[in-house]
């Protein structure tokens, strides 16, 4: 769930931001800069994925074993 919450924040959150400034300082010339947060967002969306592929895996070395149930309840799998 974090994962899908760091891809939208990367990929809405200049244009949200943008229009949050824009309704503090309530300028009434609004010329929307598309293709600066355009840029921007494809920017944060390149190091969001970066970030996610080489610091939300698992180390390929390690023993997977997959859910089970013991005593009547599930256990989650894991990555030993």
């Amino acid at each position: 769930m974090i994962k899908k919450i760091i891809l939208l924040l990367a990929i809405v959150g200049p244009f949200g931001l943008y229009f949050f400034y824009s309704w503090l300082k309530k300028l009434q010339n609004k010329k929307i800069p598309i293709a600066k947060l355009s840029i921007t967002s494809l920017i944060l969306l390149v190091i969001a994925l970066g970030f996610l592929r080489f610091y939300g895996g698992f180390d390929p070395n390690t023993k997977y074993s997959p859910a089970k149930y013991e005593d009547g309840e599930l256990k989650p799998a894991e990555n030993k």
